[in-house]
């Protein structure tokens, strides 16, 4: 397994050597929250949470392309469980969830958007719109795992609890083994989003009664 400061090293290489890319995946963020919050467009969770698998075969591309199959082959795997999980759902319109999972879910997405760290600048307006949402894990899971907070799960539990369990994995590898102590916000919105979950499971358990 490469060390730490050759996983730190990679990561840094994908932020600064993509910038267009990064500074392209903000341009389709902040379209998308536009529509949302703004225009107050109502997609499906269906189409909203397909959508949201489109970053994460992102980071796996970057992470084939560095040289790093751990993260290449962890972030194929839920961008396809998140694309056919969104193609499964139901075609509903999204649903805004409680005050505390909309508040928590904001701060996520604004933390992945203008995430701290990697970035060489010394600008720090350019983190609005160059950081590294849609090329690294962390930033990357805290925007997905924001828009899941906001929108009530987008009608999949199944893509909760992965999420749960990649936000908590990769949140406490970057505090605890690589030093990136921001990370510490992920690992919140993972938590979270737990508890959402933990709301939806009782609701699941009487409609499999009911159809019993």
């Amino acid at each position: 397994m490469p060390t730490s400061n050759e996983i730190l090293e990679g990561l840094q290489a994908i932020t600064n050597r993509h910038e267009i890319f990064a500074i392209g995946w903000h341009a389709v963020f902040y379209v998308v929250l536009f529509l949302l919050a703004i225009v107050n467009r109502k997609p499906s969770n269906r189409l909203l949470l397909s959508l949201l698998s489109l970053p994460l075969f992102s980071v796996a591309g970057f992470a084939w392309s560095a040289g790093n199959p751990f993260n290449g082959i962890l972030f194929t795997v839920i961008a396809v469980f998140v694309l056919v999980s969104g193609i499964r759902t139901n075609n509903e319109k999204i649903v805004v969830s409680e005050m505390m999972f909309t508040v928590s879910g904001i701060i996520m997405v604004a933390f992945g958007m203008v995430y701290p760290h990697f970035l060489e600048t010394d600008n720090i307006i350019k983190y609005l719109y160059a950081s590294h949402v849609g090329l690294i894990p962390c930033p990357t899971l805290s925007v997905v795992i924001g828009f899941i907070l906001v929108y009530r799960g987008l009608g999949s539990k199944y893509v909760m609890m992965m999420l749960v369990v990649f936000g908590l994995f990769y949140g406490l590898f970057g505090v605890f083994k690589l030093g990136v102590y921001v990370d510490a916000v992920l690992i919140f919105g993972a938590v979270m989003l737990g508890v959402l979950l933990k709301r939806f499971l009782p609701q699941s358990a009487q409609r499999t009664q009911r159809k019993n």
